[in-house]
């Protein structure tokens, strides 16, 4: 059975090579059948569960309320999806691998990232129309009160604290600095990560109400209050205030047009002290990106969401020039795949 199972797996490599099976089809039907599986691990506790250790899927189903055959068949979609083993006995646990990022007691969990995922999926349920017309979704026009800000800001704080001490240890601010502006910044956890590195400094969150509100009960929860403020408004027409030391622009650019884009630099630029930083941390495609790279798919993500586009470093730096900017470095981010963090100061 096993030189079997061999073979099958040789002749359906053999397939893929010579294009004899439909690979639209295994990247549409798997890539979702994938997604969703890890997604129901976290919305029916699955994880949760399996942080107390090994347990069957009969015992499991009792203790979640689930069906006994469902709760089977969906632990072993997570054993072929790597995220949970079986053992001997019909025990499954949490794989090895998995569990830094799947224990919800972990401080690398990504359990709202994954529930933020439901919403992202409607999102994607409305591609073609935004194609076809060229509308995107308003991701961020709900009411202050709609539940999605929270499962937003939340999946994105789980993300930023994976690469915080990272991104704040790469960021040069003026000796003896004393407040900086994170416009957009939601969770607040660069910022508070900032001043945690630097004595002194204060910050202040500029973002849209629903976002703020989360954004403050996250810092208020770490104790973090006496360093990071939340100021609701709209980065693009909020009076700014100033002079700061350091202004962080995080996640936000490919959320604009060009023409908004170095509206708000020209902006930042007359809320800057002579001497701070502007810290820009963002996607960048690169000109050469391979059609089977990751880049595509997030270049139409960002204009379904945002109506904008994932940027090349030389469109930024285009931005960045028009605005009086000169960019001093740029180092990708290593815990925050895909990002780059760009260090500029007023030219």
């Amino acid at each position: 059975m096993r030189l079997g199972l061999k073979a099958d797996n040789l002749l359906e490599r053999v397939a893929g090579w010579l294009n004899l099976a439909p690979q639209p089809v295994a990247h549409a039907f798997f890539g979702m059948m994938a997604s969703r599986t890890l997604m129901a691990g976290v919305r029916l506790g699955v994880y949760e569960a399996l942080t107390d250790g090994p347990v069957s899927a009969e015992t499991l189903a009792a203790r979640l309320k689930l069906s006994q055959e469902g709760t089977r068949t969906l632990l072993e979609a997570l054993v072929a999806c790597e995220a949970v083993e079986r053992q001997r006995g019909g025990r499954y646990r949490l794989a090895p691998r998995a569990r830094r990022w799947l224990d919800p007691r972990s401080p690398n969990y990504v359990g709202a990232f994954l529930e933020f995922n439901y919403a992202q999926w409607d999102w994607w349920n409305k591609l073609e129309g935004t194609v076809r017309t060229g509308e995107a979704v308003d991701i961020h026009g709900f009411a202050p009160d709609d539940a999605r800000w929270r499962d937003y800001i939340h999946a994105m704080h789980q993300l930023a604290r994976l690469a915080a001490p990272e991104v704040a240890g790469a960021i040069p601010l003026p000796r003896g600095a004393k407040h900086v502006l994170d416009l957009g910044g939601a969770h607040g956890w660069f910022a508070a990560e900032l001043c945690l590195r630097n004595k002194g400094l204060k910050a202040t969150v500029l973002d849209l109400e629903g976002s703020a509100r989360v954004g403050r009960e996250i810092i208020a929860s770490a104790g973090l209050t006496h360093l990071v403020t939340h100021r609701e408004g709209d980065i693009l027409t909020a009076e700014l205030g100033g002079p700061y030391d350091g202004v962080m622009l995080f996640q936000v650019m490919h959320h604009l047009s060009p023409a908004q884009n170095v509206a708000l630099l020209r902006r930042v630029r007359g809320s800057l002290a002579p001497k701070g930083t502007l810290a820009v941390l963002e996607y960048l495609r690169e000109d050469r990106d391979a059609p089977a790279s990751a880049a595509p798919l997030i270049g139409l993500h960002y204009f379904l969401t945002s109506g904008a586009a994932a940027y090349t470093p030389a469109e930024v730096e285009g931005f960045l020039d028009d605005a009086g900017f000169r960019i001093e470095h740029s180092r990708p981010i290593r815990h925050l795949p895909l990002q780059t963090l760009l260090v500029a100061r007023l030219d």
